[in-house]
């Protein structure tokens, strides 16, 4: 049974879950009403909340599968639906190959039907699932997935709403302190009230504005006391819907001191919450604004027109004057509905504004008006101009003189932001309602004149107490609250009487085994229309884990500093003035100090760092965190001094503290010793810029060198110069001594040219056995002298090795680095046309650079060839030829042939092999063309029928891929894919001159392809130096006689003497031959007299396309007798 693979973000999955802090935890009732809630929205037994761990999952809530908290990760479907955004979804999980053989399928609890959605607190990773479970195979239905999903958003919301009360719950107190300090002192009057509106505060500042003792207001409501009959009742309403809503307010007030003197104060007050966000009160201060209001009287009577137009702050106004006929825009109607001001509206236009469904409601409330002077107040949604939807408020009504309609006028507003606040407000409802119906919330009543209380089940459980089927008396309630806490709640219940506002109380209830359950309780009173109080109603919740958690709290506080203690990176805090308030062990011992030393002192003459360069400069990141309020980061080559003046490479980090509203409160400075690291990073930047051989510049480095110095050339006209060296003779040392021997050579020359430059050159190894130098501010002449003497000192060197002296030389390309080059490539293209002309002139020599160097411009046409054909090569532009070998005696009813290779050129022309073949072997082409040439032969002969009267194909091989282990390989490859059948029909034709070269490698090589039926030709034998002796060594299947021996046959002896011993040694080792550039029938008849078996020339078959070559099936004769072959190579090459 294969499990759930990982979530490619697991890591953080996992870290997230963990922070959370709910594994492992206890039953939490808000949890256990969801899964019981999703069970009875589904219709499925099992419920569950179920969070994936590493190798597990746990179950937070389980409803129906008692006696089970985990099981392992491997077997969970819910490690499945964590991979999925939506629901997962699994009708039977026998007939779903991911489940049939898990064991909760095949065994207890047999699953299977299964549906689960994934929990993703704060959108980040999913720790989990809500999902329900059933023993039956069934589907949901589209309303209880919309159920289920919901209720996995509730989940979600109570496990973001737990981790925020865990982060709060220890600032609060922390905050209240804070703020009591600052009450204290300000001169302003500071009161704070419980959720009733009773005072349990006052600072002194109050007795100073109002006159009254603390004594004469604590237990009383503040207006009750201090306003007066001309105190304002709007500001009044104001002060009591802000209360009523719990949100805060500021209004000017009209009171009385106790003297009976007024004074008008600047009111604002804010509502104080608990951790769980429950209301605990209110806290209002008031301000003195006495004489500025005795200021402002006179300016706000004159300006009473301008505070009404005020009021009205973004209403725009409108009249339509029947009698005129026209309509009259204010510049805030027309700023709503998106025209410009000089725009002349008409009644139908501006009705056009309105969406579809809302003009008839808008004309029938028009024409009313009109009729009987009924006024209208509509919001109706509206498109703007350019087409943006709207929400507005319009208003209006008519004038009549004389019964008759001369005039409507109105009010226009955009609503917008209201209604989409409305609409959010009212989906926060709904998902409030359902997860209160889902999270253990008890409802309950008291009819307050017969006594008695009306609970709900969860009431009872909430109290330890079994349901009942009559009413709840106070004795029952009163058992079960804790006895030092039933005082303070029979308190609340009294002072909530006395209310119109929502109580609020928190007590224990002492459960039958004797333990302690935390309650909340919220409640109101119902009045009638007398004001009389006839019912409570309220809810209580379980808050016992918010308690058990803020216990918690100080323990984990200290885990905290015993973790910044124990990490690896120096930790330094300071106060918002950059001095030092807290530092860990390891900032100690980076920087010398302890922290009782280092308390209260700037932290510059702590953490002294400075930039590692010729002229350090002092850094203070801190103070440039702390002014700019930004993270400050540093790396580089940043150096700290310790105490002791001891010096470490650090990387650092500076970030701001902030308080709880965003005030900077100080620094934290965290740094790390980057020492080491820094030393191996100046290790591998050298290793990246020299070569590891020879310890000199490699060609990255140089060419970079070269490119800076032709800038400076382009920049200032200098002149400087370019040496391209590439030894003579070294492969003789690495094939006769092995390549450990041509290391020890190359270091040897790299000191020998390193004693030779000067020591402000640039002496690199480009890479093989090639050198390259950069003389600086040198002329061509001291250039040439400095070549000329490496030149002499490679001519005097002796390489040694295992008693054996070789002769090493250097053949040397010079050219200036100045202005006429435009890029580096350009010097390096003629550096290496330079070089490869004195290796032709003889080696061990110096070739200068000229524009008009012949031998230059010869090779570059070589590179020119080189791009040409890698070029072709891509692009699949050779042509197949092919040349038929014809029997001598007697006749054949099969042909073979030789393929042949062409490149057409623009015109038409085909160009033979030997126009691009040289420039192919200078420049490692060779190998790409035989891998091309063979794999379209296999490709051209796997054909249906293709091979059909078909002897043997011959393809030729290069010396350099006989050479060429690579392409051994590749070509075995590509001959077992091929298959045995093709195979039998091909022959590699290799020539005897490359056999000799590489004997080891062709042998091998050979005894491969004649393993996979593949016949191996010896090509241009007699070319090469004893011949017959390596024959033995070589496993071949046919001789292929050089055509310098053919050609002149008949009128040189001393050929057919030749060509008779090459045909009596091929008899002696049992293989046939074939005579090469046959092109007359006396040539033919003679090698018939000898014994050669077959012949190949234009006097048989002229090169044709391939397809022509093996299409026509007729015999063999000679045709153009006289005529030679083209130039360009010999008929069989590649």
């Amino acid at each position: 049974m294969p499990g759930a693979p990982f979530p490619i973000d697991e890591a953080s999955r996992l870290a997230r879950l963990r922070a959370l802090g709910l594994l492992d935890s206890g039953e939490e009732p808000a949890f256990e009403a969801l899964v019981r809630a999703a069970s009875v929205a589904c219709g499925m037994p099992i419920a569950l909340i179920s969070l994936i761990d590493a190798d597990r999952q746990w179950f937070l809530a389980n409803q129906g599968l008692d006696g089970t908290a985990q099981t392992p990760r491997e077997q969970a479907f819910c490690a499945h639906a964590i991979l999925r955004p939506t629901v997962l979804e699994v009708e039977d999980a026998r007939l779903d190959e991911r489940f049939s053989d898990n064991p909760l399928v095949l065994e207890s609890p047999g699953i299977r039907a299964y549906a689960g959605v994934p929990l993703r607190p704060d959108g980040g990773p999913p720790i989990g699932t809500l999902c329900v479970i059933d023993r039956v195979p069934r589907r949901l239905s589209a309303h209880q997935r919309e159920m289920l999903e919901a209720l996995a958003a509730v989940a979600t919301q109570l496990i973001e709403g737990r981790a925020r009360y865990r982060e709060r719950i220890g600032l609060l107190d922390t905050e209240r302190e804070r703020l009591a300090r600052v009450a204290k002192a300000t001169s302003n009057a500071v009161i704070i009230t419980d959720a009733e509106g009773r005072t349990t505060w006052v600072n002194e500042g109050f007795t100073r504005i109002t006159g009254y003792e603390p004594a004469e207001i604590l237990g009383r409501k503040p207006g009750t006391l201090l306003q007066t009959p001309d105190t304002d009742p709007v500001a009044v309403q104001t002060i009591r819907e802000a209360l009523r809503a719990q949100r805060g307010c500021r209004v000017e007030l009209l009171n009385a001191h106790k003297d009976g003197r007024r004074y008008w104060l600047d009111l604002e007050i804010q509502p104080l919450f608990e951790a769980d966000g429950t209301l605990s009160g209110f806290m209002a201060i008031e301000t003195d604004i006495t004489e500025r209001r005795a200021k402002d009287r006179a300016i706000q009577e004159r300006d009473t027109l301008m505070n009404r137009a005020g009021e009205i702050a973004g209403v725009g106004t409108w009249v339509l004057d029947f009698d005129r006929g026209a309509l009259t825009w204010s510049a805030e109607t027309y700023r709503i509905h998106g025209l410009a001001p000089d725009e002349t509206p008409s009644v139908e236009s501006a009705i056009e504004f309105y969406a579809p469904e809302a003009r008839p409601v808008i004309r029938a409330a028009v024409e009313r008006a009109m009729l009987d002077g009924t006024p209208w107040d509509l919001e109706l949604p509206f498109v703007r101009r350019d087409g943006a939807p709207l929400w507005v408020r319009t208003s209006g009504t008519a004038e009549f003189i004389d019964g008759r309609a001369v005039r409507l006028l109105g009010a226009f507003q955009d609503i917008t932001q209201r209604i989409a606040q409305q609409r959010d407000i009212e989906a926060a409802h709904q998902r409030m309602a359902l997860a209160s119906d889902s999270a253990r919330v008890g409802f309950w009543e008291v009819d307050i004149e017969k006594g008695e209380a009306t609970w709900d089940e969860w009431t009872f459980r909430l109290h330890d107490l079994s349901p009942g089927t009559g009413p709840v008396r106070y004795d029952d309630w009163a058992r079960k609250v804790h006895r030092d806490d039933l005082p303070r709640v029979e308190a609340a219940w009294r002072g909530g009487l006395r209310s119109r506002d929502a109580v609020d109380v928190e007590f224990r209830i002492v459960r039958d085994d004797g333990g302690v359950r935390h309650l909340r309780a919220t409640f109101r009173v119902l009045r009638d229309d007398r004001g009389r109080a006839y019912r409570l109603v309220g809810v209580n919740w379980d808050v016992t884990r918010e308690r058990e958690l803020a216990s918690h709290l100080e323990a984990e506080h200290e885990l905290l500093q015993v973790t910044m203690a124990s990490i690896a990176d120096a930790v330094v805090t300071t106060d918002a003035r950059g001095r030092v308030t807290w530092m860990n062990p390891v900032a100690e011992r980076l920087t010398g100090w302890l922290l009782e030393d280092a308390a209260v002192r700037p932290v510059v003459q702590i953490v002294r760092l400075s930039s590692d360069g010729e002229a350090p400069a002092p850094l203070d990141p801190v103070l440039d965190c702390l002014q700019r309020a930004k993270v400050v980061a540093g790396s580089g080559d940043v150096l700290l001094r310790s105490a002791a003046d001891a010096e470490f490479g650090i990387e650092y980090t500076v970030s701001p503290i902030r308080d709880a509203v965003g005030e900077l409160q100080g620094a934290v400075m965290v740094f790390r010793d980057v020492t080491e690291q820094r030393r191996l990073s100046g290790e591998m930047r050298y290793r990246a810029t020299h070569d590891a051989l020879t310890g000199l510049v490699n060609r990255g480095e140089f060419e970079a060198r070269l490119r800076r110095l032709l800038d400076q050339a382009h920049a200032d006209h200098s002149v400087h110069a370019l040496m391209y060296i590439d030894l003579d003779r070294f492969k003789i040392v690495n094939d006769a001594c092995g390549h450990a021997a041509g290391d020890q050579l190359l270091r040897q020359v790299a000191g020998l040219l390193g004693e030779t430059v000067r020591q402000r050159d640039t002496l690199a190894r480009l890479g093989g056995d090639e050198f390259a130098v950069l003389l600086e501010r040198c002329t061509p002449a001291q250039a040439q002298r400095v070549a000329q003497k490496i030149c002499e000192r490679m001519e005097d060197f002796r390489f040694v090795h295992d008693g054996q002296r070789f002769r090493i030389g250097a053949s040397i390309g010079l050219v200036p680095v100045d202005a006429r080059f435009g890029g580096v490539q350009a010097i390096l293209k003629a550096a290496d046309g330079a070089c490869y002309a004195a290796k032709e002139a003889g080696r061990n020599r110096v070739h200068a650079w000229e524009d008009s160097d012949e031998a230059i411009l010869a090779r570059q046409g070589e590179m020119q060839w080189a791009t040409r054909l890698e070029e072709a090569i891509d692009a699949n532009a050779f042509v197949l030829f092919g040349q038929r070998v014809v029997p001598i005696s007697g006749a054949s009813d099969r042909i073979d042939v030789e393929v042949l290779l062409r490149l057409p050129t623009a015109d038409g022309t085909l160009l033979s092999p030997g126009t691009f073949l040289p420039a192919a072997e200078r420049f490692q082409l060779a190998s790409r063309l035989d891998r091309w040439v063979l794999s379209e032969v296999l490709r051209w002969f796997s054909r249906p029928q293709a091979l059909d009267g078909i002897g043997w194909v011959a393809v030729n091989l290069s010396g350099q891929s006989v050479g060429d282990r690579a392409f051994h390989r590749a070509a075995i490859d590509l001959l077992t894919s091929a298959g045995p059948e093709l195979c039998r029909h091909l022959c590699v034709e290799i020539t005897e001159t490359a056999a000799i070269t590489h004997l080891g490698d062709a042998a091998h090589f050979m005894g491969q392809l004649r393993a996979l039926g593949v016949r191996v030709a010896l090509d241009d034998f007699g070319a090469g130096a004893s011949s017959f002796g390596y024959l033995k060594s070589l496993p071949v299947d046919l001789l292929k006689i050089d055509g310098q021996f053919v050609r002149d046959l008949l009128s040189d002896a001393l050929d057919a003497a030749a060509v008779r011993s090459f045909v009596d040694v091929a008899r002696v080792v049992g293989v046939p031959t074939v005579a090469e550039f046959v092109e007359n029938g006396a040539t033919l008849e003679a090698l018939r007299r000898i014994g050669v078996d077959h012949a190949q020339g234009y006097g048989l078959h002229r090169p044709e396309p391939l397809a022509a070559a093996i299409a026509a099936r007729i015999p063999p004769r000679l045709t153009d007798l006289g005529q030679h072959r083209p130039k360009g190579g010999r008929a069989g090459s590649l």
